[in-house]
């Protein structure tokens, strides 16, 4: 610690309390440890084992040792509580040691809600990924990251982390693989996804938070922007009428476009594009991505920026574009926009513009949770169309789990009347042991709260306050409202819909499930889902 304050004096050192797991320890009580359905301990890490947070003994313990271990040296600023959430006992308490002044940060995944008067921040784990992929809405996600440096206690200690698109960071995954390939493959990903650094390093510098791109919370990696001398900020950030966002600062000017087209910005004064060395007062900024500007008296660089790939009007026609990474897009004439992976996974479902739900993708997983990940994945658009008057797409691969494999096809057809169907089909490679196979849509609560739903043969609004987790049980057609929007929904797998704030994420979750349990190798699985969505 004095090392580091030796080249930093005002460096903030907080440290690290994992609050609700462990790995196995004979002196900790046998009733302590957090137990399944089954009576048994079980694991949400690799290595780690869960405890019973709810055990009022149990918060007494965590309390007692970081007062004693943490805040009787003065080394130590404070504390960062891992998988923790503000709640009523064990952050209040905490914050009145040092008598009052102790600092205290938590991470609860993605930025909480409530919490300001007694956290000096939280992290932001890796939810500016969650933005990329369409599940958090980055205008939701940016109003809480500057509430979260204005309003929580001083000083300000939140900080947003990311990790590149390009790296596969399942941590079952990595405890399995031989430590060389686990180095190999994060090098590797330290350059393979700037754009991603680029995009959280300037929503960082929209408030007055800390930044940080690695691939495990432990790498030093650094990129010529973190070099950039912007000095201090002029004022705070403001929203541009293209939905970007901008802060000026006496040594140059931060634009992000945390939008899902790309945009071209004008500058004030001549600048260099720190990131491309691109200079000039006008410059296309792609889709989550963001970019610092610095005054130059250099020529401007001759021709014109790269011209924008997908903007937000939409086409007269059904357009299909190829993006970055494999990525591809499919736009209707009435304001329809699908986003798919490489892989064929739909990232995001907008309309006009906005986020209307995600999801359309298989999650299946072995017990405890461990996940089925692609591999040989191929595919993407048919070229040409087989109709003028559609777009398909098709996509074959294998989902995999240790030895476990999936081989499946995917086929979806876009139509210009904003309907798009997913055609799934399936089959055991291998025999297969799953906790848990679902077929999937999620709703932003921000979006469909007091929205009439219409399941076969009945009528509910969706609730504004979590009551009930379940809202609709098994149903092969549901009509959903919200303002702006009617979108229909018909499968072949029978749906349920649960609010799913009881599980932590602020989504209404619409849901069916094929498969559980033993499956014999061989077994195929058909699932076929088409929404059409309509204005309202």
């Amino acid at each position: 610690m004095k090392n580091l304050r030796e080249v930093n004096p005002n460096a903030l050192v907080l440290s690290y309390v994992d609050v609700i797991e462990g790995p196995d320890n004979p002196n900790i009580p046998k009733n302590w440890w957090d137990l399944n359905d089954k009576g048994e301990r079980w694991s949400g890490w690799p290595g780690m084992l869960r405890i019973n947070m709810k055990l009022p003994e149990v918060l007494q313990f965590n309390l007692d040792k970081v007062r004693t271990e943490v805040f009787a040296r003065d080394c130590l600023d404070g504390v960062f509580y891992d998988c923790w959430r503000p709640d009523d006992w064990l952050v209040p308490r905490t914050a009145q040691l040092r008598d009052g002044k102790a600092l205290v940060m938590l991470n609860d995944w993605n930025m909480p809600r409530n919490g300001f008067e007694n956290l000096n921040g939280v992290l932001s784990e890796d939810e500016l990924n969650r933005v990329i992929e369409g599940k958090v809405d980055f205008e939701d996600f940016i109003a809480r990251y500057l509430r979260w440096t204005r309003e929580s206690r001083k000083p300000v200690v939140t900080t947003l982390v990311c990790i590149p698109e390009t790296l596969n960071a399942d941590p079952w995954r990595w405890a399995k693989m031989p430590r060389a390939q686990v180095k190999a493959e994060r090098e590797k990903a330290w350059t393979g996804d700037v754009q991603t650094m680029r995009f959280g390093l300037a929503t960082a510098l929209m408030g007055d938070g800390y930044f940080a791109y690695d691939s495990s919370r432990g790498d030093w990696w650094w990129f010529k922007e973190y070099d950039a001398p912007l000095g201090y900020p002029k004022g705070p950030a403001r929203r541009n009428p293209d939905g970007t966002w901008q802060r000026n600062f006496d040594g140059g000017t931060v634009l992000v476009n945390g939008t899902p087209y790309d945009t071209i910005v004008q500058v004030a004064a001549n600048c260099r594009d720190v990131s491309t060395d691109r200079v000039g007062t006008r410059f296309t900024l792609p889709m989550f991505d963001g970019r610092i500007f610095l005054p130059t008296n250099e020529p401007a660089t001759a021709g014109q920026d790269t011209p924008p790939r997908l903007t937000a009007a939409p086409p007269s026609a059904l357009r299909v574009v190829k993006l970055d990474r494999g990525l591809a897009a499919v736009q209707t004439p009435g304001g329809l926009d699908l986003r798919f992976e490489a892989s064929g996974e739909l990232r995001q479902i907008l309309w006009r513009g906005k986020l209307l739900m995600s999801g359309g993708w298989p999650i299946i997983a072995a017990p405890p949770f461990k996940r089925f990940y692609l591999e040989n994945a191929s595919g993407g658009p048919v070229e040409p169309p087989a109709r003028p008057d559609e777009a398909r797409l098709v996509y074959k691969g294998v989902l995999a789990e240790s030895a476990q494999r999936v081989d499946f096809t995917e086929t979806v057809t876009v139509r210009p009347d904003n309907r798009f169907t997913l055609h799934f089909d399936f089959t055991a490679a291998t025999d297969l042991n799953l906790r848990m196979w679902r077929h999937y849509f999620m709703l932003p609560v921000a979006r469909y709260a007091g929205a009439v739903v219409r399941p076969e043969g009945k009528t509910l609004t969706l609730p504004v306050e979590l009551k009930d987790a379940t809202l609709v049980s098994k149903t092969g057609r549901v009509v959903i409202e919200p303002k702006d929007a009617t979108i229909t929904i018909e499968s072949s797998l029978p749906l349920s819909l649960v609010d799913h704030r009881k599980y932590n994420t602020p989504d209404y979750l619409l849901s069916g499930y094929p498969a559980h349990g033993a499956v014999k190798q061989g077994a195929k699985v058909t699932v076929e889902m088409t929404v059409t969505v309509s204005a309202r």
